[in-house]
């Protein structure tokens, strides 16, 4: 069976398998995570686009042309996870899905008009139709992280949510609103890695997400840390055998536009509640996002067709409410960045979709 999933090359046709069985989804998955790396998603593609296009890196992009939604619903791709996009039907009551771009099919999450800061920006748009409240309601939802394969009858979905800072929310299969933690917000970034939910907030402290509906916590985990208190972006990223890296991106901010200089990498160990520097990627492409899955891949396999390059970084940089986002690849040796593909459009999402639903085994 290991011989037969090496040999295919496409990876729909191995997604494709790993909806067939539990043996079958186990083997796929080994092959999947050695042979393919992340797709880019790019909501508005500044080039006329096929179904399927690739730039100058070759890397597999998805764009809303490749997608089908049901009806006549107007949707608004907010970011990845397990594979699935996001997505938010953008008008009343604001339905929330999660959209297997592979298989479309569909999961359904509470709609957004549960929470009360939606319901506020609503009245407050009713009183003045020009505020731009829709718009915000539009990037309510920063990130969302699901617990497991959403094949799975128990999985839950974790989201930093609101307008004015990061808060948690989560909700199980069948919830018809979703539940708050309120002992933590202005939350930077979430992950689900080991089997635990963890969040980080803006001055570094890492909190451990227990999410018992009778009574959810976000319980810090570590305060103590090297990046505490630094103003930089920060993402969680998984790297190989369930490590958990915590990644530093620096910036050099100018009047007009914030420039990548260079990144900082820690490493978690759970047992001492300690962190290690990284100060090699060890042969491995690293693929960072705010809205999707971060992680690490070895580079120079066969499914990543030898362009990916070793002890790289790939990150999208900028803004979409503030400008046109780029990604760039960061060279960790030379601490050179290079600029792999620019969107000329404002308000244009771009991220990375792993198929996470193969990769969680």
């Amino acid at each position: 069976m290991d011989t037969v999933f090496h040999s295919l090359n496409d990876a729909r046709d191995i997604l494709s398998c790993a909806t067939v069985c539990s043996s079958w989804r186990y083997s796929s998955s080994a092959v999947y995570s050695s042979k393919f790396v992340p797709l880019l998603f790019v909501s508005h593609p500044s080039s006329a686009a096929d179904k399927e296009t690739q730039f100058s890196d070759h890397f597999r992009v998805l764009s809303l042309d490749n997608l089908v939604f049901s009806g006549n619903d107007q949707r608004w791709i907010c970011g990845s996870t397990g594979g699935c996009l996001l997505t938010l039907n953008v008008s009343f009551h604001f339905e929330v899905s999660l959209h297997n771009p592979f298989t479309n099919t569909v999961v359904s999450l509470p709609p957004l008009i549960s929470f009360e800061d939606v319901q506020r920006l609503l009245q407050f748009q009713a009183i003045s139709p020009h505020s731009g409240a829709l718009t915000l309601i539009k990037e309510f939802v920063k990130k969302a992280v699901a617990s497991k394969s959403l094949l799975d009858s128990d999985w839950v979905v974790l989201i930093i949510y609101s307008t004015d800072g990061g808060k948690l929310g989560f909700c199980r299969r069948g919830d018809k609103q979703w539940t708050g933690l309120e002992s933590a917000d202005h939350i930077d970034d979430i992950v689900f890695c080991n089997g635990v939910f963890l969040a980080m907030d803006r001055t570094g402290v890492i909190y451990q997400c227990e999410l018992n509906p009778n009574d959810p916590k976000a319980v810090p985990l570590c305060t103590a840390s090297p990046f505490r208190y630094d103003p930089c972006k920060k993402y969680f990223a998984e790297s190989d055998n369930g490590k958990l890296w915590v990644v530093l991106q620096k910036l050099d901010v100018s009047e007009d536009f914030d420039f990548t200089t260079y990144f900082e990498i820690y490493e978690f160990n759970s047992e001492t509640k300690e962190w290690t520097t990284v100060r090699s990627l060890r042969g491995k492409a690293l693929f960072l996002s705010p809205q999707g899955r971060c992680v690490a891949v070895l580079a120079g396999e066969a499914g990543t067709g030898g362009f990916v390059k070793d002890d790289s970084i790939y990150f999208i940089d900028g803004s979409p409410s503030l400008g046109p986002l780029n990604l760039s690849v960061f060279e960790w040796e030379s601490k050179q960045v290079k600029k792999l593909l620019h969107q000329s459009r404002y308000c244009s999402l771009m991220f990375w979709v792993t198929p996470a639903d193969v990769l969680q085994r």
